[in-house]
């Protein structure tokens, strides 16, 4: 990034203090860069003192200094966060919204016509490894939708979707670490039966999962291709495999998705 921004975090909770810290960690910012709002004061001390962020006396503060202004507030305190801005952010700054499930006409009409982002991450930002979906609004400039992405590339990966997909987006992808957590844990579980300690086998599992994300991102394959790459005939794996479809694994990952996907939709009407 070529310029330097001024940045601003409404709510300073886990996912905030994560990209904040990402920011600051790829060079996109300086902490002295970034200001946030939070009704904890303790916990924008703590992020003062080790991002070096600089604290605001409230909302109107983070609204009137920074260029890009990131909402990271729950969903049901947007409506109060916005009635108590007195100063409203104008068409110069953008407003990058990671709430789940409110939409950009929600956004507009609490925030006007101006350049809105609406944005699902996910936890795994926390380390550097985060996927997040990103919809521009009408009124976004090029420079801004860069800008953005290069926000949340500084925590993992970014993929621009049209707004109807955000839904999708948040079943799979913001929904998805819970998923593969439990998967984890099962195929863990199963190794603990034949004897393994647990320590070992997390170790085995994580790192198996990881593996073979990583695998189908390097390459490029179906990942059909390169489950047949380890299934041998006759072999363990196969068998495996067919236990997996007997007990409806793969209808049950295909449900819970479109449950959440679902889910979200509903919340996404509420607001």
């Amino acid at each position: 990034m070529s310029k330097t921004y001024r940045f601003g975090f409404i709510g300073a909770g886990a996912m905030a203090s994560a990209i904040a810290g990402g920011m600051i960690k790829q060079g996109l910012s300086n902490g002295s860069d970034i200001i946030m709002s939070d009704c904890s004061a303790e916990k924008l001390q703590e992020l003062h003192n080790t991002l070096g962020i600089q604290p605001a006396s409230d909302n109107n503060q983070v609204v009137s200094e920074a260029q890009y202004i990131i909402v990271a507030v729950k969903p049901q305190q947007f409506a109060a966060v916005c009635n108590d801005l007195s100063v409203k952010p104008q068409n110069h700054q953008a407003v990058i919204s990671i709430m789940a499930g409110v939409t950009m006409d929600t956004l507009s009409a609490q925030l006007g016509d101006i350049p809105i982002f609406r944005v699902m991450p996910n936890t795994p930002a926390k380390i550097g490894w985060g996927m997040t979906g990103i919809t521009a609004g009408v009124h976004t400039t090029e420079e801004q939708k860069q800008v953005v992405a290069d926000i949340f590339n500084s925590v993992g990966k970014t993929v621009f979707v049209d707004e109807t997909y955000m839904d999708a987006v948040c079943a799979l992808s913001g929904s998805g670490p819970a998923y593969m957590y439990q998967i984890l844990e099962a195929m863990a579980d199963g190794a603990v039966l034949c004897g393994l300690p647990r320590n070992t086998a997390y170790q085995l599992a994580a790192q198996t999962m990881a593996g073979s994300a990583m695998m189908l991102l390097e390459t490029g394959e179906h990942p059909g291709v390169l489950k047949d790459q380890v299934t041998s005939p006759a072999g363990t794996t196969i068998c495996g495999l067919r236990a997996m479809e007997e007990h409806g694994v793969r209808s049950a990952m295909i449900e819970a998705v479109e449950k959440a996907y679902i889910r979200s939709k509903e919340l996404g009407e509420k607001k």
